[in-house]
């Protein structure tokens, strides 16, 4: 199974297996914040966006840790949610700034992460 990037920053580029992100892929088109957000990352406000991605990221980033250690406590139902979570957040907030600066999407996604 090969792997794939599905997001990436210069501080931490997402290089996971190919299923893994188009899973997550289909589950951030299904997103809805209201309701998905809080399952994801229990306690967190829908507010701001920004805490959110920095969140999401480090809750996906343990996922992976447990993942690459084969850990017996590693899901990949919880992974492929966090992980969809965090693409719909990123473009969400992509598409926001394209809106409000017309700015170029890799750059909108860049400045989300």
């Amino acid at each position: 199974m090969g792997n794939h990037s599905c997001l990436s920053s210069a501080a931490m580029p997402l290089i996971r297996p190919k299923l893994l992100i188009e899973t997550a892929r289909i589950g951030a088109r299904l997103y809805r914040r209201e309701h998905d957000l809080p399952g994801a990352i229990s306690g967190i406000s829908t507010a701001a966006r920004g805490p959110i991605v920095i969140r999401l990221r480090d809750a996906e980033w343990r996922c992976e840790e447990l993942r690459r250690r084969r850990s017996p406590a590693y899901r990949p139902g919880r992974h492929v949610q966090i992980l969809s979570a965090l693409i719909a957040e990123a473009d969400r907030g992509a598409n926001q700034g394209r809106r409000q600066t017309k700015a170029s999407g890799s750059a909108a996604l860049r400045s989300a992460i």
